[in-house]
C-alpha cells in the first residue's frame, strides 16, 4: 500500500487550486472558460492534455514504457540444439523497469533509465526498437545506480548511491571512469552544465551538491553545507535529492527533506528558494526530480503527492500534471523528472516500474519538439 500524504486535508480542493492558478498563469481567457461536460467521454492516452479545454493546453502526454520486449523489434532466431531435443522452448529475457530511478534523454533521443534494483541503465531507442544495458563491468559493476546524465559526445554519467562514486560510459557503452569516491557520500540526482563543463551530484547523506569538472573527472568543491536540525537557513541542504541545470548555467536543487527548491549561480551563490511543507499549490511533502524547460518553468515531482509541479522561476506556481494512479497521466512514486531540449517531459515511476514522456506546448501551441515513436510499451 501507498503511504498516504500527511497532512493533506483535502486532495480535490488542492488539484482544482493549482488547476485555477494555471489558469491564471499561463494566461488563459477567464471571461471564456466552462466547466467540463461530466458527460464527455474519456480521452484517449494520446489526447491527455493539460489543463482540460477550452484552456489553451500547456502539456500533452506522449508515451510510456515498461516492457522494453515491446520496444525491442521482434529478432527471427533459430532453435538451439536443447530446444530440439527437449522440444521446449528457451524463454526470452525479460526485460521489463523495475525501479527507475534518474532518466534522461541525448541528443538522438534515446532514453537513459537508472533502475536502481535490476542495478542497470536501460538505453532506450523507441524510433530504431532497441533496447541496450549499462552494467558496468567485472571491475566496475554497477551496484546502485540513481542518477544518469548525457553530455553533447554521448558520454553517459551514472551515480551509484552505494558505490559513493560517479561511473562514466563511453558512446559505446564502456566504462572508462570511476571518480568522486573520496568526495561523496550517498550521491543522487545528477546534472551536466556543458558550457562550463561542470558535474554537478546531490549528496543527500552529506547535504550539500558535490561539483567535478566532466572532462577531467577531477573534483571542483562544494556547494552548499548541511542544514542544522530546525534550520533552513539559505544556501544549506537537507537531504538534497536531485538537481537540474537551465540554459544560463542556473543551478535548481531539490532540497528534499526542507521542502524546497533552492536556485544557486554557477559560482555557487546563493540566488533564492521557495517552497515549503504543505498540500497548497507551490508547497511539497516529497519534492523528488527537477527540470527547467526552455522558457525558463520550473518542474518538480512530488512523491506523496504523485504529481509534478510547473512553477516560474520564482516559485509561484501554475499548474500541477498527475494523479495517484497506473494509468497514463498517472503517477505510482514518481521520483525522476528530465526535460530535454525539444521541451519533452521524462519521468519515472518506482512503483509502478514505468517512464512516462510528455510535451511542454508553448504559448504559441506549437510543441516545441516531434513528438516519441511508439506509444505504449
Amino acid at each position: 500500500m501507498l503511504p498516504k500524504v500527511p497532512h493533506v486535508r483535502d486532495s480535490i480542493r488542492y488539484m482544482a487550486s493549482i488547476v485555477t492558478l494555471g489558469v491564471l498563469l499561463f494566461g488563459a481567457d477567464q471571461k471564456s472558460a466552462k466547466k467540463p461536460d461530466p458527460k464527455q467521454a474519456a480521452a484517449s492516452p494520446a489526447e491527455l492534455i493539460w489543463p482540460l479545454p477550452p484552456d489553451p493546453p500547456r502539456i500533452r502526454w506522449l508515451a510510456e514504457y515498461s516492457d522494453m520486449a515491446k520496444v525491442k523489434k521482434p529478432v527471427a532466431r533459430k532453435a538451439g540444439l536443447m530446444e530440439k531435443l527437449t522440444g521446449a522452448k528457451t524463454q526470452d529475457e525479460k526485460l521489463e523497469l523495475r525501479k527507475p530511478y534518474g532518466v534522461a534523454a541525448d541528443n538522438r533521443g534515446r532514453i537513459y533509465a537508472a533502475d536502481t534494483e535490476l542495478k542497470t541503465v536501460f538505453v532506450i531507442d523507441a524510433k530504431a526498437r532497441t533496447v541496450e544495458k549499462r552494467e558496468g563491468s567485472s571491475r566496475t559493476p554497477l551496484v546502485m545506480p540513481v542518477g544518469v546524465a548525457v553530455d553533447a559526445e554521448e558520454r553517459l554519467f551514472v551515480s551509484d548511491a552505494d558505490l559513493h562514486s560517479i561511473i562514466c560510459f563511453n558512446s559505446s557503452g564502456q566504462a572508462v571512469a570511476v571518480f568522486g569516491t573520496a568526495s561523496l557520500g550517498r550521491p543522487g540526482g545528477i546534472a551536466l552544465d556543458r558550457q562550463r563543463n561542470r558535474l554537478y551530484v546531490a549528496d543527500a547523506k552529506a547535504g550539500r551538491i558535490a561539483v567535478f569538472d566532466s572532462g577531467s573527472f577531477k573534483f571542483v568543491g562544494y556547494f552548499g553545507t548541511p542544514s542544522q536540525s530546525g534550520h533552513r537557513d539559505d544556501g544549506t541542504f537537507l537531504g538534497p535529492t536531485n538537481v537540474a541545470v537551465d540554459r544560463r548555467g542556473t543551478l535548481y536543487v531539490a532540497d528534499t527533506l526542507n521542502y524546497r527548491v533552492q536556485v544557486l549561480a554557477p559560482d555557487g551563490k546563493f540566488i533564492r528558494a521557495f517552497g515549503a511543507q504543505g498540500d497548497r499549490p507551490g508547497e511539497f511533502i516529497r519534492p523528488k526530480g527537477i527540470a527547467v524547460d526552455s522558457e525558463g518553468h520550473v518542474y518538480v515531482a512530488d512523491a506523496e503527492f504523485n504529481n509534478f509541479q510547473i512553477l516560474t522561476p520564482e516559485g509561484q506556481p501554475l499548474l500541477a500534471v498527475g494523479s495517484l494512479g497506473t494509468d497514463p497521466g498517472q503517477f505510482a512514486l514518481v521520483a525522476g523528472l528530465y526535460i530535454d531540449a525539444q521541451d519533452r517531459i521524462y519521468t519515472t515511476e518506482m512503483f509502478h516500474g514505468r517512464i512516462q514522456v510528455f510535451q511542454y506546448i508553448g504559448p504559441s501551441g506549437a510543441a516545441q519538439g516531434k513528438g516519441v515513436n511508439g506509444a505504449n510499451h
